[in-house]
């Protein structure tokens, strides 16, 4: 009978998953991208601790402290991922070569990301100029995608590729019927104003939505 371990390695070819990958000039591009992008994010967010309290965090002029506790596991969940996925790249760069095994946790985490971009995937024009020029992973997954795809084990890749389309499953199944409803800008906007969201954070919200009252 066949174990976990030698069901995977028949699933992948038998290829190692400690096996060292030279670097591209590309893959070392990405890498820079990862590390300037993600590890920064990550610092900053672990950093960032005692800032103004969210304004939706607030209760009867108060903070709320079920929903500021919330806040917080949400925003260091979110510094975790990005400073891990910029860990990996500056140790990939500092040794010349990374492992197969690192190639996938990069291929896993930038899936990670996009699984939650898709479920919340914003109406009209701003969706699109949030997910595909503001948001760097998007352009990475598809490199990652077209030119190294054949350096991970094909279970990892079957993994990633289900990641993304149960982020489009969510979207439609959830996102566009209930979480966003109707589904259009108005009601984001109306719901960020609702939620305290800052006048010239609302602002900036229009100009990439291409909104004029």
């Amino acid at each position: 009978m066949l174990s976990f371990i030698d069901l995977f390695q028949r699933l992948g070819g038998q290829v190692g998953a400690t096996e060292l990958l030279q670097l591209t000039t590309l893959l070392k591009v990405i890498l820079w991208i990862e590390v300037i992008v993600y590890m920064g994010i990550g610092i900053f967010e672990i950093l960032d601790s005692f800032s103004t309290e969210k304004p939706w965090n607030m209760r009867n002029g108060r903070v709320n402290s079920y929903l500021a506790m919330r806040e917080v596991v949400s925003y260091k969940m979110h510094a975790a991922v990005c400073f891990l996925l910029g860990f990996v790249a500056l140790n990939g760069l500092i040794e010349g070569a990374i492992t197969r095994f690192e190639l996938e946790l990069i291929f896993i985490s930038l899936a990670l990301i996009m699984m939650l971009l898709w479920m919340v995937y914003l109406p009209g024009r701003l969706g699109f100029v949030i997910t595909f020029l503001t948001k760097p992973e998007t352009s990475l997954q598809v490199l990652m995608f077209i030119f190294f795809a054949d350096l991970i084990r094909p279970w990892v890749l079957y993994l990633c590729i289900f990641l993304n389309l149960w982020g489009f499953l969510v979207y439609f199944v959830q996102t566009r019927r209930k979480s966003i409803f109707p589904y259009r800008y108005e009601t984001v906007r109306q719901d960020s104003i609702d939620a305290g969201l800052e006048e010239g954070k609302v602002a900036a919200l229009d100009k990439m939505a291409g909104y004029s009252k």
